[in-house]
């Protein structure tokens, strides 16, 4: 029987418009009747994350976690402590901010470890992605020594549709710039630096083991590069309808739903369900 359903939050439990598929609330109260976690397991801050679920009824969380920063953070729902927490260096970060001001048209995000997220040199068109959905500061001048002495989470670079752009601005960065990170794609517009270890994959692990839940009683749910670590670390690796090319290589199951169809309904039907019958 499985005892987590993990799930990316943008482009596979959120819809296209970042709302919460109807769907997608039957289907996790149907796990807390199967006594199923659901654990929202997200790039972005804890606080950006509980509040996308604004639509999801507050008792249908409780007792739960959420894994933040690509596992670089593990909290339980409505506590501000969280339970593991990892951080970048900050002359790491600031090498990597100075680095991307010399590429032309990068946008940047650089997250404080508590949550604030700032932004600097954004395009309009990741402003309107950002539009209600993810909170941030936006900075009047191109440094961050204000922040030497908060703790960071992790930097992003950004580039709408420019996922081959950023893919070789990695390929030509010096290793020693991002050692002790480790890079990875998301939403098809960002390269993000995390701390070296960290990833979604890590994440479910490290709370399976608090936890006491084998990771074969694990389910993952993703659309895109920063996922696939999660997929492969989970008993059931699931790759939503509308992943990204290869995301479903390493995938176990398919789904047939995308992320506006409510995916999480599906993998309660297909995955969780039977499993709770056998």
């Amino acid at each position: 029987m499985y005892k987590i359903v993990a799930s990316d939050m943008d482009d596979t439990f959120l819809a296209s418009d970042h709302s919460v598929p109807a769907a997608n609330v039957e289907a996790i109260r149907r796990l807390r009747e199967l006594g199923c976690l659901f654990v929202p397991s997200s790039g972005r801050a804890y606080g950006s994350i509980m509040e996308s679920l604004r639509a999801v009824p507050t008792e249908l969380m409780e007792g739960s976690y959420v894994i933040s920063y690509n596992g670089g953070c593990i909290t339980r729902v409505g506590d501000d402590a969280p339970l593991s927490s990892h951080s970048l260096p900050f002359e790491r970060v600031r090498a990597l901010f100075e680095y991307g001001l010399e590429q032309a048209g990068l946008s940047f995000h650089v997250y404080e470890l508590g949550g604030k997220v700032w932004t600097y040199r954004l395009q309009q068109d990741e402003r309107d992605y950002l539009e209600g959905h993810m909170g941030h500061e936006e900075l009047r001048e191109g440094s961050i020594d204000f922040l030497r002495d908060v703790p960071l989470a992790k930097i992003l670079y950004c580039l709408p549709d420019g996922l081959s752009e950023l893919h070789r601005i990695l390929d030509q960065m010096p290793r020693e710039l991002w050692e002790g990170t480790l890079p990875t794609f998301s939403s098809h517009r960002y390269l993000e630096f995390n701390p070296e270890g960290v990833d979604k994959g890590a994440g479910l692990r490290r709370l399976a083991e608090l936890l006491g839940v084998g990771t074969e009683q694990t389910i993952g749910c993703g659309d895109s590069l920063n996922d696939l670590a999660m997929i492969r670390a989970a008993g059931v690796g699931v790759a939503v309808a509308n992943a990204s090319d290869g995301i479903e290589l390493e995938a176990d199951y398919h789904a047939r739903s995308t992320n506006d169809d409510g995916v999480i309904a599906e993998v309660v039907r297909e995955l969780v369900e039977p499993a709770a019958r056998s």
